[in-house]
């Protein structure tokens, strides 16, 4: 059922890039924003705004903006807090708005604090959620599959890949113990206070089994014989599709232009 879910996916010419070639489209993306940090109009980072754009095209085109539009919108979360707390809290000569809060006192959004923000915010929101639309268009298993041939260890492999899937099986195992306290009458939803004191009572058993999983983990591996000295069988093979070229072409000339125009701007 996994292979199949898997071959379905790959379909796609985008999803089934090899993951080191998406690897290096993420990376190239992400220097490109840095890039793009550096040139503003009037202050503001209008080019990373319009750079931003690439990221929905691209994830839609890949088939993967369903999957990662909760982690985009979180991340969006964080970049607008960036921006209020740069904005409010580092004071400089110019103030854009000054907003009166029951006449008590004053808050003032500072143009230049504010400015600063939005690049800090656009960078984490580019460079985020390129990350993200690597991992969503990438299996876990594809990645250390890559790596493995590419020389890493078992050993190394398996932590990587133990390491990529620790937050998904936290959050089901958080999932299936709030369930369980619901059941017995334990209040889980409502506000802040409420939720606080379900909080412990609901990290006690998410601890111990991890602690439980981590020990039937290791019998598992003596059981596939995961210390034997050999070579080792895989359950599937990824191979290149044949449009690596073509997309590390594109994402290198978009990098290569990016850093010939901020050189000119620098130079003129």
């Amino acid at each position: 059922m996994w292979q199949e879910k898997l071959r379905i996916k790959k379909s796609n010419p985008i999803h089934g890039l090899y993951p080191f070639t998406k690897m290096w489209i993420t990376l190239l993306y992400c220097i490109c924003a840095m890039i793009l940090s550096t040139i503003t109009i009037d202050g503001y980072p209008v080019y990373m705004m319009a750079s931003f754009l690439i990221i929905p095209v691209l994830a839609a085109a890949t088939g993967v903006l369903k999957k990662i539009s909760g982690v985009i919108k979180s991340i969006a979360i964080i970049s607008l807090f960036i921006v209020l707390i740069q904005g409010i809290l580092i004071k400089s000569d110019l103030i854009l708005y000054s907003l009166n809060v029951f006449n008590l006192f004053n808050i003032n959004f500072y143009t230049d604090s504010l400015q600063y923000g939005l690049v800090l915010a656009f960078s984490v929101l580019n460079m985020g959620c390129m990350v993200a639309w690597f991992f969503g268009a990438t299996d876990n298993k594809e990645l250390i599959n890559a790596f493995e041939k590419r020389g890493m260890g078992p050993k190394a492999s398996y932590v990587l890949l133990s390491t990529l899937q620790m937050i998904g099986v936290l959050q089901k195992s958080a999932k299936t113990i709030m369930s369980a306290q619901q059941a017995r009458g334990v209040e889980t939803e409502g506000n802040v206070f409420v939720r606080s004191k379900a909080f412990i009572p609901s990290m006690i058993p998410l601890i111990l089994g991890s602690i439980t999983n981590t020990e039937e983990r290791v019998l598992t591996l003596e059981s596939k014989g995961f210390l034997v000295k050999g070579e080792k069988t895989r359950l599937f093979d990824v191979k290149p599709n044949g449009k690596e070229p073509i997309a590390l072409t594109i994402g290198i000339l978009y990098a290569v232009a990016i850093l010939i125009w901020r050189i000119l701007l620098w130079v003129l």
